[in-house]
């Protein structure tokens, strides 16, 4: 219970927010927006009060949110009859969908021009490793309350020393769907993907959806890398993590691929609006049936005293963000130690979900 003071049949804003699925800043931020104005506020202590009748509005609003309309534009929806928002509702979707092949057309044309240029980034050049091999740690743990571990964790060291590490989080039924994905995503890798590693990669990608039932709703993330010369190569799908420690800096290379975290990253939604929606962890991109399956095909340089950390959302999504950035970046103890250490804190934080984590250290 809140301990705002409310009058008879009014909600105080947590109350609100418990039934609405909105955070209390989001509500905040569409009373001063208009968009959702409290039904009383106190003049002495500030206290917002809201109707019951205005859950509902709450609830459209924040669906709205959910699919990236704008503010303005879901002022009109909610003052418009059934009928007519949903009509309105189409109208934008069909320029959303108008956009998006607009940009299409200009991504296709801007990323053949930036393929003609020269390559002459002396950075990137691949030069063999010096030094002690690269050192690798992996863990993996059930987590606290998940019944099955549907986390997988894959490490190999390739005959032309590429180092592949890989993760992959399962959903569904199959709780051996991860390994299987991962085992036939190593098959397809070939004895030399150092070679041509984008094109190794994406036949290996082929070969891991291969693997992956046409129906149902079984499916998986993933995410592998190959480290090798001093290049990093990234093929990610989902909401594991890549994360590149570097003296001290917390780099994330990877985006999240749920529904409302590509809203966040487009500037069209707010963490505060994302931090208590119900659907902030509904993927919009994995290994599944109907489901976008194209992965992130993504290349960094690496150098000496480098941090290469995977980590499925057991751990980054249970783990205070400050609590994990200290953990990263103290790196006083081995791989193997820190390893542990990470799931500890996921543990610690009440294991919610499966927990698995691979560390490189260059």
């Amino acid at each position: 219970m809140s301990h705002e003071q409310t009058g008879p049949g009014l909600l105080s804003i947590g109350e609100l927010a418990a039934a609405s699925g909105l955070s209390p800043k989001a509500l905040r931020m569409y009373a001063e927006s208009g968009l959702l104005a409290p039904r009383r506020v106190d003049p002495f202590t500030g206290y917002r009060s809201y109707g019951a009748d205005q859950i509902e509005r709450a609830r459209l609003i924040a669906a709205l949110r959910g699919l990236g309309m704008g503010l303005a534009r879901i002022a009109v929806v909610c003052d418009l009859d059934a009928d007519a928002a949903a009509a309105e509702l189409r109208s934008w979707w069909r320029q959303e969908e108008a956009d998006v092949l607009s940009r299409r057309a200009d991504v296709r044309a801007l990323a053949q021009d930036l393929g003609e240029l020269p390559q002459e980034d002396s950075s990137m050049t691949d030069t063999p490793h010096t030094g002690p091999p690269l050192q690798v740690a992996t863990a993996i743990h059930r987590g606290l309350t998940r019944p099955t571990q549907q986390d997988a964790v894959l490490r190999r060291t390739l005959p032309d020393g590429t180092q592949l590490i890989a993760l992959a989080d399962g959903f569904g039924a199959d709780d051996d769907l991860s390994s299987r994905v991962l085992d036939a995503f190593a098959g397809a890798l070939g004895d030399d993907p150092s070679a041509d590693a984008p094109a190794a990669l994406e036949a290996a990608w082929a070969a891991a959806e291969a693997s992956v039932p046409t129906e149902g709703s079984d499916g998986t993330t993933l995410t592998a890398t190959l480290i090798h010369a001093h290049r990093l190569h990234i093929a990610h799908i989902g909401d594991t993590r890549v994360t590149l420690v570097r003296g001290g800096r917390i780099d994330h290379l990877t985006q999240d691929h749920t529904r409302l975290r590509s809203l966040v990253e487009a500037g069209r939604l707010s963490a505060d609006e994302v931090a208590a929606h119900p659907d902030r962890a509904v993927l919009n991109r994995a290994l599944a049936a109907g489901a976008p399956t194209a992965p992130d095909l993504l290349i960094r340089r690496l150098d000496p005293g480098d941090l290469v950390v995977l980590m499925t959302d057991g751990l980054h999504a249970a783990v205070d963000p400050s609590a994990l950035a200290e953990a990263l970046t103290e790196q006083s103890d081995g791989l193997e130690a820190l390893a542990d250490r990470l799931v500890a804190l996921a543990l610690d934080a009440g294991g919610p979900d499966n927990i698995g984590v691979a560390l490189a250290r260059v």
